[in-house]
């Protein structure tokens, strides 16, 4: 008869590499559980808003239409109020609030900050006139 040679145990530092391996994929696990839970918490607490650019670009016009003046000075003031228009949206996506274009949305599901987008403009747009 064939005497049958057993094979020694693999081991890592005294532990047996099946053990090993588990505990490394139950370490995994965990880690990625972990950074799925913290991402889900995240988009949780994420808000969406909307800011209608269109009414605040309408205003903006109307307004230029009964100011008259150069052509060069309506250039400058559009190149100005536009610039205060992007930074106040950036402004409020500053903390991780997703902006969306309001006509770009289906029905009033999300906020309107129309209107706190227009007052940071307007407290821009005179601030800079003051520095003049």
């Amino acid at each position: 008869m064939a005497e049958r040679i057993a094979r020694p145990i693999r081991t890592l530092a005294g532990w047996p590499l099946v053990r090993v391996g588990t505990a490394a994929l139950l370490l995994a696990a965990l880690v990625w559980a972990a950074w799925a839970t913290r991402t889900l918490v995240e988009l949780r607490e994420r808000r969406i808003v909307s800011v209608s650019l269109s009414r605040l670009v309408e205003d903006f016009v109307a307004a230029e239409a009964r100011n008259g003046g150069s052509p060069e000075d309506a250039a400058k003031r559009t190149g100005a109020y536009l610039g205060a228009v992007n930074r106040a949206v950036t402004d409020l996506a500053r903390d991780g609030t997703t902006v969306l274009v309001s006509e770009a949305t289906l029905g009033r599901s999300v906020p309107d900050r129309t209107e706190q987008v227009r007052a940071a403009v307007i407290r821009s747009t005179e601030a800079a006139r003051g520095e003049r």
